[in-house]
């Protein structure tokens, strides 16, 4: 602690090796559940609150990664945000997560020797716990995501987090959510349900060949803010 401020310390993972990083992050008071190894009884018991139900649409909508080795076995979530540019929110994410990992954030660097760039990101991943088993039956078929029926699934806390997760401000001043992963006809039906759900007009555009993002109008820019602006971290506000 320092000035009353906790100072995160998060671990670098560089080369296969794990150092101590220290990052000048101030964050309020906490009390993370670091190295907590959790029973099986804890985990086979939790169940998620009705905010982390919600977010979690929104997370695996957009970056969030969900892992299962086997169907016999409970399903991780991989959560992984740019750095240094992504701290605060990816601080938020693991404040909202915290009861389900036992893991610090951890800093990954990659080379890309072709290009000859290096980039870092933030991650951190949950326990394997049976209250996730829902989520990868929902969005995964043979390992490879998908669309589920959202109509009921995606309220304002959980567009607002995909935005925060997967979206981005256009130059014309647009929402962008970055959906290049799900074929055109799921597109389609993610328009119909931002409409159906929030009353929210949005058109494709292709990227590249058969990669499509999906823009919110700028004159939905008012009610867009109305819809999600309360679950918005104030790091990601720039994105509506």
């Amino acid at each position: 602690y320092h000035n009353g401020l906790k100072w995160l310390n998060f671990n670098n993972k560089n080369n296969n090796k794990r150092h101590k990083f220290n990052i000048n992050l101030p964050i309020q008071k906490r009390y993370y559940s670091i190295n907590v190894k959790y029973s099986k009884e804890y985990k086979d018991n939790y169940i998620l609150t009705n905010i982390q139900k919600e977010a979690l649409i929104g997370i695996i909508l957009g970056d969030g990664f969900l892992e299962r080795s086997k169907l016999s076995h409970n399903t991780r979530l991989r959560i992984e945000q740019s750095y240094p540019d992504k701290i605060e929110y990816l601080e938020s994410l693991y404040e909202l997560l915290k009861q389900l990992t036992a893991m610090e954030p951890t800093i990954l660097t990659r080379h890309n020797k072709k290009r000859n760039t290096t980039t870092q990101s933030l991650y951190f991943r949950t326990l394997a716990m049976p209250c996730l088993n829902y989520y990868y039956d929902l969005f995964y078929v043979n390992k490879l995501k998908i669309i589920p029926n959202l109509n009921e699934l995606l309220t304002p806390r959980g567009l607002a987090y995909w935005i925060m997760d997967d979206g981005s401000k256009s130059f014309y001043n647009q929402t962008i959510l970055h959906t290049r992963a799900f074929k055109k006809e799921q597109l389609v039906y993610i328009q119909e349900v931002l409409y159906n759900n929030f009353q929210l007009t949005s058109r494709l555009e292709e990227k590249t060949f058969n990669q499509w993002v999906i823009y919110i109008h700028k004159r939905q820019k008012v009610k867009l803010v109305d819809i999600v602006g309360p679950y918005m971290h104030k790091s990601m506000l720039y994105k509506i």
